[in-house]
């Protein structure tokens, strides 16, 4: 038997499992890129106001660090490639990671991967399963986007490569989620390590952007590759190469630490835990035990986002000013700058409730996982009461949000 045995039979089943999954992703991101066409022609038809776009975005360089740098925006392409470029791959990346963690560390912490090696399985048969499922989902969102962007006007060569590069995204990630699979103690702190550098590369990409720095700096962050594909712009696809070379390299990586890596545990041994319960040994403290870890990465997340939107609303009432397009699209009327930073504020924090949705749903899964795992059980088998165990739990996501609105505030 093969490394490789049993992968034609469990890609289909998995597809099938993962498919309702994968397709929010998809037509996110290509509903990204649609609007943006849509909205350029109907916020800006006429060609002065095009002209008074892009000399605004161009000269203010705090936007750059959510959307990169402003190139081409006379055209509904240079506008699409602005707005959708730098999140599309973001969230192309996110996807390829959630894709792998999911199908391949998460099904030995549940169990489920053992039950699959009882039968004819190879040993890397589910790794491979979980990299062509991350792989077949970047095509699927390359492909999707591009068809739709067409569809409502958008230019073949500018979209083909705007879309490749959500593809290319996926695939560098999907590699870089295969290594940390491989490195970390469990699921949570595999993902936690991919999504941590995606989060670095992004912040590095946008602050390289908003600074104006040296044109070899952008080089230093795969993001900052597939922003010098420049679609509507430049169009050069070489950077897509060196992106699927990167992408190719992370997955040999992790297919040979997979075969050094024992069943069940990671490269990155965990610490072992206490001698004794301390704080944890009640349900309050267990509870924020059990979440320190995400507890402590949407907190610096949300003090991270605060600084970066607090930066932002300082910076955004010229840009504001001078255009009255944009001011309509946020005030919905005209206004002074005090009333349009306030508005702007407002559409900020409506996003940021957004993010800390995501943090909530996260940590409340975890009573799902605790219960599927049987770990609920001991614990209410004694004198806890299961409103008591369900109120620590909800309790718990509380604190990373007030970090956010300090930050905004401070700036």
């Amino acid at each position: 038997m093969t490394a490789f045995t049993g992968v034609s039979v469990l890609l289909p089943v998995s597809l099938k499992q993962n498919a309702r999954a994968i397709a929010p992703w998809v037509m996110g991101v290509s509903a990204l890129s649609v609007s943006s066409i849509l909205a350029y022609r109907l916020i800006f038809p006429d060609i002065d106001e095009r002209r008074q776009l892009s000399a605004a975005l161009t000269s203010n360089p705090a936007l750059s660090l959510i959307f990169g740098p402003a190139r081409d925006l006379m055209t509904n392409d240079g506008f699409n490639a602005w707005r959708s470029g730098a999140l599309g791959a973001f969230f192309a990346a996110l996807m390829a990671i959630l894709v792998v963690v999911a199908n391949s560390r998460a099904d030995e912490d549940s169990g489920q991967a053992e039950l699959l090696a009882s039968g004819v399985l190879g040993r890397q048969a589910r790794l491979t399963v979980a990299v062509l499922l991350a792989v077949i989902a970047s095509l699927a969102m390359g492909v999707v986007c591009f068809v739709l962007t067409v569809a409502v006007g958008g230019a073949v060569l500018p979209t083909l490569l705007l879309s490749s590069t959500f593809t290319a995204s996926g695939l560098m990630f999907a590699g870089v989620a295969a290594v940390t699979v491989q490195l970390g103690s469990d699921a949570r702190s595999a993902s936690s390590i991919a999504i941590g550098l995606l989060g670095t590369f992004f912040v590095v990409r946008g602050s390289i952007d908003s600074i104006d720095a040296a044109g070899w700096a952008v080089w230093t962050t795969p993001l900052g590759w597939l922003e010098q594909v420049r679609p509507a712009a430049d169009s050069n696809p070489w950077p897509l190469l060196l992106a699927l070379a990167l992408a190719v390299v992370l997955i040999t990586c992790g297919f040979v630490l997979d075969g050094r890596r024992d069943y069940g545990a990671g490269i990155i041994p965990p610490r072992p835990g206490p001698a004794r319960g301390g704080r944890a040994a009640n349900v309050w403290g267990l509870a924020v035990r059990l979440n320190r870890g995400s507890l402590i990465t949407w907190l610096v997340a949300f003090a991270g986002l605060g600084v970066v939107f607090g930066y932002l609303s300082t910076a955004i009432t010229d840009l504001l000013v001078s255009n009255t397009s944009l001011r309509g699209v946020l005030a919905g009327q005209p206004g002074g700058a005090p009333n349009l930073t306030f508005a702007f504020i407002v559409t900020i924090l409506e996003l940021v409730g957004l993010i800390a949705a995501i943090s909530g749903v996260q940590i409340v899964n975890r009573i799902a996982f605790e219960e599927k795992n049987f770990r609920v059980e001991p614990l209410l088998a004694g004198a806890i009461r299961r409103p008591t165990y369900l109120a620590a739990i909800f309790w718990s996501p509380i604190s990373p949000l007030r970090s956010t609105s300090w930050s905004v505030e401070r700036c």
